[in-house]
């Protein structure tokens, strides 16, 4: 299979197999065909990987992931790497769990104030890295870094 290399974007590497599909919702790149953007975006999937066995990699032409996403990616995907590319020069980024989130993720609790349409509060989670859990700032909601996709904001 063959995918050209690209001279602007992003590279999205060792997503685990079969799982691209998340990972793009995580990142939001439906976005990009709402705002009608110049963009190409190539999803392999189950490709061979000599450390992983299998992998998945998303490839960005001329569209930088901001590192906030990368970040909030890494909640799901730890051992993911982000690749930008500037006039064919690649810069590794390494994702870090981010020690809180605002405004990406609504919280788990439908009661929530964060959820409260007629309430401007914009959601606030902290970071409890050690037990893999966000916890929301308003009711102290908990929510699994696995569960992250399905809670993403649009």
């Amino acid at each position: 299979m063959l995918v050209s290399r690209i001279e602007e974007g992003t590279v999205i590497d060792h997503i685990p197999d079969w799982k691209a599909d998340i990972a793009s919702r995580v990142l939001r790149l439906d976005k990009l065909a709402k705002m009608q953007a110049d963009v190409s975006v190539v999803i392999l999937q189950n490709v061979s990987s000599r450390r992983l066995g299998r992998k998945d990699i998303i490839k960005i032409d001329r569209w930088h992931v901001d590192e906030k996403d990368a970040d909030i990616l890494s909640l799901v995907f730890p051992n993911i790497t982000v690749n930008y590319i500037d006039e064919g020069k690649v810069s590794k980024y390494q994702p870090k769990v981010p020690d809180s989130i605002e405004g990406r993720i609504r919280c788990p609790e439908l009661n929530c104030i964060s959820n409260t349409e007629r309430e401007p509060v914009i959601p606030k989670f902290a970071t409890l890295k050690r037990e893999r859990l966000l916890q929301c700032h308003y009711c102290d909601a908990l929510l699994a870094f696995d569960s992250v996709p399905e809670y993403v904001r649009p």
